[in-house]
């Protein structure tokens, strides 16, 4: 028997491939960051969540676990910039900024593109410098730089750059050249169209795993106390004395929870999964008396708003509002030991209600639903160190058999759809 420590999208996917195992899950509800609150006819998932993939067959997959359940969208999201909504990604909307910034944006952008071909341009060696490589210094000054700060909350000069392929969008010079003469263009266009599930929030995948997987197999509120190795099995005990042993673990919670649970860590690979770097997040909650726009989400890298990105739940489905109602899910990142951590859930609510109402279009009376809760994990943060604590975390959880599957538990920023195609992955080598 195998064991899956934790039951979020990963572990489920993985248990539903693989029957000769079980799911450990330390929360009453299965699902992890995928999961939805329901509340006073309101449906709110645990942050920005959507289904697309590049891989046809991860794809493909979550697709069925939806069957019917479904809406497909053709992606309507802008950058608020200035108090004027400018087309994401950034570089694909200069045309909605004024002539002159435009003009500065596309100037600076050819002018690095061109000392880039030349060679003259010194390698980034960070995430800032990458940025600035890239896109040149008004795209950066204006958007990018303040942009990354919020959501990061972190020094971008101290963020390594070897995760940005495929995660930050980086156009053709021809495609910027034509949104400059707002000439239309389209930029990240692998999720330009993407689906939503039509009822139950983002947590349909998770319940629609559940449906699938025998309830012998699912073990929630199972909050996992110590793990150690005993006579070639792996022993795996509850705070309330539960005890399961297995003769493979699977892990998939956050990997510093992990190791605070095993036995006889080395030092070095205990100091190498301490340094790991993790961003926490408010997610505020809002519904308006009133229909607001059509957009899907939205990114804000005024650093005088709170929030870095906010999405419009009542646009990905008419189900996740009363009738007549809109929605606003508000992501405000920070890191556990930055100034933002100590701002708290009331102050953070009522400081992004107001400024939503300023941004938006809404009064006070207008606001028919609030409220703040915090995500501990997030998002991973890569700084420069990371490559070197990660590869001395998987040499050690290589040496003792364990696998790591997901986001938190591989400690890599994956979407939604990469945990499942890591699920998948990994249960390939127990089949």
């Amino acid at each position: 028997m195998i064991g899956v420590l934790g039951g979020g999208i990963t572990g489920l996917t993985f248990a539903h491939l693989v029957k000769d195992s079980e799911v450990l899950e330390g929360d009453s509800t299965f699902g992890g960051l995928c999961r939805s609150i329901y509340d006073r006819g309101y449906t709110f998932d645990l942050g920005s969540h959507i289904v697309f993939s590049r891989n046809k067959e991860v794809l493909d997959f979550q697709l069925d676990l939806l069957g019917n359940n479904k809406i497909k969208h053709k992606r309507n999201t802008k950058v608020l910039y200035g108090g004027k909504l400018v087309k994401y990604p950034f570089e694909n909307g200069l045309g909605d900024l004024e002539k002159q910034e435009a003009f500065d944006c596309l100037a600076d952008y050819v002018d690095t593109y061109i000392e880039r071909e030349k060679g003259s341009l010194a390698k980034p060696q960070n995430f800032k410098e990458w940025m600035y490589y890239r896109f040149g210094k008004s795209i950066c000054d204006k958007y990018l730089y303040p942009y990354n700060a919020k959501i990061w909350d972190y020094n971008l000069s101290k963020m390594a750059l070897f995760w940005v392929e495929g995660r930050i969008p980086q156009p053709p010079t021809r495609d910027v050249i034509k949104a400059a003469m707002d000439m239309e263009s389209e930029g990240y266009t692998h999720q330009l169209y993407f689906y939503y599930p039509s009822k139950g929030g983002f947590q349909a995948l998770s319940d629609s795993l559940v449906s699938k997987i025998e309830k012998e197999r699912l073990h929630s509120s199972f909050k996992i106390e110590k793990i150690k190795r005993e006579n070639n099995k792996w022993v795996v005990k509850s705070n309330s004395g539960q005890e399961k042993i297995y003769n493979k673990i699977v892990n998939t919670f956050h990997i510093q929870d992990f190791f605070r649970t095993l036995e006889d860590v080395p030092q070095d690979v205990q100091e190498a999964v301490d340094n790991l770097k993790w961003n926490s997040a408010y997610l505020t909650m809002i519904g308006v008396n009133k229909k607001l726009n059509d957009f899907h989400w939205m990114y804000l890298p005024d650093k005088e708003i709170l929030p870095n990105r906010i999405s419009f739940p009542s646009n990905m489905s008419p189900h996740n509002v009363p009738k007549g109602k809109s929605s606003i899910l508000c992501e405000t990142t920070f890191s556990p030991k930055g100034e933002k951590s100590k701002l708290g859930k009331d102050k953070v609510n009522e400081t992004v209600v107001e400024q939503m109402g300023k941004a938006l279009g809404f009064s006070d009376d207008e606001v028919d639903y609030s409220k703040t809760i915090v995500g501990k994990y997030v998002y991973v943060v890569y700084d420069l160190d990371y490559e070197k604590n990660i590869q001395k975390i998987y040499a050690y959880v290589k040496e003792i058999d364990v696998t790591l599957a997901g986001r938190f538990a591989e400690f890599r920023y994956y979407n939604s759809d990469k945990c499942v195609e890591s699920a998948m992955e990994k249960a390939k080598l127990f089949s």
